[in-house]
């Protein structure tokens, strides 16, 4: 980290310099541009919950009983002998 010169508050990378947005002024780099990045880590705790919003889909049919399923195939392959 490196701090302004002028008012001591912290310098940010923007446009390839350094800036103060307190006073509005670019500074150098200097050696190495590379090492100056903005980063932001979320840390959680343990503790922390989250609601859950379980919803049943509104296409989901009711399924059909084994027992209606077998009448069902019962009934619809009883009568193929070719009668089409």
């Amino acid at each position: 980290m490196k701090w302004c010169k002028n008012c001591n508050n912290i310098l940010i990378p923007k446009d390839g310099k350094l800036y103060c947005k307190a006073c509005e002024e670019y500074f150098e780099l200097g050696k190495n541009k590379n090492d100056y990045t903005i980063s932001k880590k979320i840390i959680h705790d343990d503790r922390e919950k989250s609601s859950r919003i379980l919803k049943k889909n509104p296409r989901e049919k009711a399924s059909i009983s084994i027992e209606d399923r077998k009448a069902y195939e019962e009934f619809f392959t009883s009568g193929e002998d070719g009668a089409y």
